[in-house]
């Protein structure tokens, strides 16, 4: 079978768990596909309220008569309390399901979100920013629902596309978040409508999580605490795992998992994958207005170009990871192989890009193809992370995913310290990838490494 026809197949074929072995793209067919289109629709919608902010930054530093670090400090405190959301959203996961856990995300999302527009100064914005960043845990549910429904061979795929099609939602908050602002500025004064503007993507969380409860379901063919999970262990049988037990503490599950030193690989680079989106997500519309001094529609629009990337960026990582490790069939050295290879052009093109923001034109395809890699990076990370631990499969998401938002704080407090120098920042930001690039040498998984299938082909 093909990597198209699992993607494009006329029907959906099932393994001896219920879990699909291909991806039927554009049906909404219960429960695999629809569970697949709510979870990265849900992560969309989170996404758009989370990044509402930077696209409307000029307005409300006008507003708010915000200085250049105060901004800097509030994209700080967007992706803090995202840390621990998603370290505590992983368990919750195990214990409840994806779709509960989504749910309540998106509720307590519209709240946070709809309450943006009580920031009267600095203080007030920083605040409401923190507690916007909770919505950002929904990424550990999205993945978390589409490995539930999806079997290892398409496992990697299904985790992109979600992850992709969800992280799209920063690229179209650019574009979006300032025609509704612009829409509702017709009757209202700026400084009313930026904050009405919260109102309505407050109410559009509160909309998909109706869906998600009425419309999804959990996993295949039986009720959570009913269900059973299997992985696919290449150089063995299929082996199946019971549905971890709520009753033990969560929160040792989730200590434990700090021993493995896979875990702890992955998360340094998802901070060097997603924690570096996150900190370009938040700064990319300022250094377009700012760099080349553009207005507020027009920088928004060319930053969402980084964002709108990830309609095929991140699903074509997991794809390119899934069927290259189909060729090689050595466990997840195939999925290795290709993470590295796509860490590596990322950290490339990165710094490329501080040596190519003297012209507008330039600038732009520089940026098209780091933004390829650092989206395609998050999905060959998460092509690995379910086979990392297939018995701790929700706090392992969880703790991977913060370790994304723990790579936002690092590299927007660079930014920071960097100010208006964009050209320093991106080249540092660009070596600090590139070394967690080799990291991948000392990845092991199943116990097979990348280095060993390297051995193993020059021997032959």
């Amino acid at each position: 079978m093909t990597l198209a026809t699992k993607i494009f197949p006329k029907q959906i074929f099932v393994d001896e768990e219920g879990k699909a072995t291909n991806i039927k793209l554009f049906s909404f067919s219960r429960p695999h596909m629809r569970a697949m289109h709510l979870s990265w629709l849900s992560f969309f919608i989170a996404f758009i309220g989370w990044f509402a902010i930077p696209p409307l930054m000029p307005t409300i530093k006008a507003d708010l008569k915000l200085t250049p670090s105060q901004i800097a400090d509030s994209n700080l405190t967007s992706v803090s309390a995202t840390i621990l959301a998603r370290l505590i959203i992983g368990p919750l996961c195990d214990r409840y399901g994806p779709r509960k856990a989504m749910v309540g995300l998106l509720l307590l999302g519209s709240i946070t979100i709809g309450s943006a527009g009580l920031a009267s100064d600095a203080k007030g914005l920083i605040i409401v920013r923190f507690f916007i960043g909770i919505v950002g845990a929904a990424f550990v549910p999205c993945q978390y629902w589409a490995s539930q429904m999806f079997s290892y061979n398409i496992v990697g795929t299904a985790n992109a596309i979600c992850g992709g099609f969800g992280n799209m939602g920063a690229g179209v908050s650019y574009f979006l978040v300032p025609l509704i602002y612009n829409a509702i500025a017709i009757g209202l004064p700026p400084h009313q409508a930026w904050r009405v503007t919260f109102v309505v993507l407050a109410c559009l969380c509160i909309l998909m999580a109706a869906a998600d409860y009425f419309l999804g379901d959990d996993c295949p063919g039986a009720t959570w605490k009913s269900r059973t999970s299997s992985l696919e262990r290449h150089d063995t049988s299929i082996s199946t795992v019971s549905a971890p037990d709520p009753s033990p503490s969560a929160v040792v599950d989730l200590l434990s998992q700090f021993k493995n030193p896979a875990v702890l690989i992955l998360m340094i680079q998802y901070g060097c994958s997603f924690g570096l989106e996150l900190a370009v997500d938040n700064m990319i519309g300022q250094f377009f207005y700012e760099h080349f001094g553009l207005s507020q529609t027009t920088s928004g629009m060319l930053g969402s170009i980084f964002g709108l990337m990830n309609l095929f960026s991140r699903a074509s990582g997991g794809m390119l990871a899934d069927y290259v490790n189909t060729l090689i069939g050595e466990g997840v050295q195939g999925r290795m192989l290709v993470h590295f290879t796509i860490l590596m052009l990322e950290g490339i093109f990165l710094i490329g890009l501080s040596f190519a923001n003297g012209s507008l034109g330039s600038t732009i395809a520089v940026l098209v193809l780091f933004s390829y890699f650092v989206q395609a990076g998050c999905g060959t990370t998460f092509s690995i992370v379910p086979f990392a631990n297939p018995k701790s499969m929700g706090s392992i998401y969880g703790l991977v995913g913060a370790g994304g938002s723990i790579g936002s704080i690092v590299f927007n407090y660079i930014f920071k310290v960097y100010g208006t120098n964009y050209v320093d920042a991106f080249r540092v930001i660009g070596y600090v990838a590139l070394s967690a690039t080799l990291l991948t040498l000392l990845l092991k998984i199943q116990n097979r490494m990348l280095l060993g299938l390297v051995f193993k082909k020059l021997n032959s």
